[in-house]
């Protein structure tokens, strides 16, 4: 495959994430109000007119929604009881002197193995250490084992206890999304700072109350995320 038709293909798949992302959570948010959950102030009218020149709005929320996506995502591939024998290859691997990175799945045949992974590094036995440093830390209940230039990956069973940690997985993970979330927001809040000489002070508050009010939005569809996942991960 060409890098530009990768390229477009890692574009439309981000798209496609983000509409199945909103379509979805639109409805669970159009529920939480029926609950009658009050919001904490008045919603402001997301305006780019007033925000022109102050803060890119646009690329703002963006941002804050493919970050939601890529949570979605990570709930999807990584926390779950449900073991895919594609799991382990994206697993990020660092070189010894930690200059170089890589995926596991481009360094390593991975093949799954009635209850066991079977991780074979023969082209990058140096890395071996490195591979299962990296897989233990990617799921702490794996417990990798080196024989060679071979990681053997043991699954877990689904227990009561197992699925009780990756709910604690999903809520650390939950919370590292939103406080990336909250940096955009910070990013914003600056950039009306450097760019309000000579724009009305109405103005930059009016734009900050949006940018408050797009991180509470998609802080709280991180947290409606967080419900299903956990929901889904208590199933039995």
């Amino acid at each position: 495959m060409s890098c530009s038709i990768a390229s477009r293909f890692s574009a439309l798949l981000g798209v496609y994430a983000t509409r199945t992302t909103y379509a979805r959570l639109s409805s669970v948010r159009f529920y939480a109000a029926k609950k009658g959950k009050k919001a904490r102030s008045a919603a402001v009218s997301i305006d780019h007119d007033i925000a022109d020149g102050l803060v890119d709005l646009e690329k703002l929320k963006s941002n804050m929604a493919s970050t939601v996506t890529r949570l979605q995502l990570e709930f999807r591939d990584k926390i779950t009881v449900e073991i895919k024998p594609d799991i382990l290859h994206q697993v990020k691997v660092e070189s010894a002197n930690g200059k170089e990175k890589f995926v596991l799945g481009d360094i390593a045949q991975i093949k799954l193995s009635k209850s066991m992974f079977v991780v074979d590094l023969s082209r990058s036995p140096e890395l071996v250490p490195q591979a299962a440093e990296a897989i233990k830390t990617w799921n702490t209940d794996f417990e990798p084992i080196m024989s060679g230039h071979v990681i053997s990956v043991s699954i877990p069973k689904v227990t009561q206890e197992y699925r009780e940690n990756l709910v604690k997985m999903a809520k650390s993970t939950s919370e590292q999304y939103k406080q990336s979330i909250r940096k955009i927001r910070q990013k914003g809040m600056t950039d009306i700072r450097k760019n309000k000489k000579g724009k009305s002070e109405d103005d930059a508050r009016m734009v900050e109350k949006m940018i408050q009010q797009l991180t509470d939005q998609f802080c709280g569809d991180t947290d409606l995320l967080l419900e299903e996942k956990t929901n889904e991960l208590l199933r039995k």
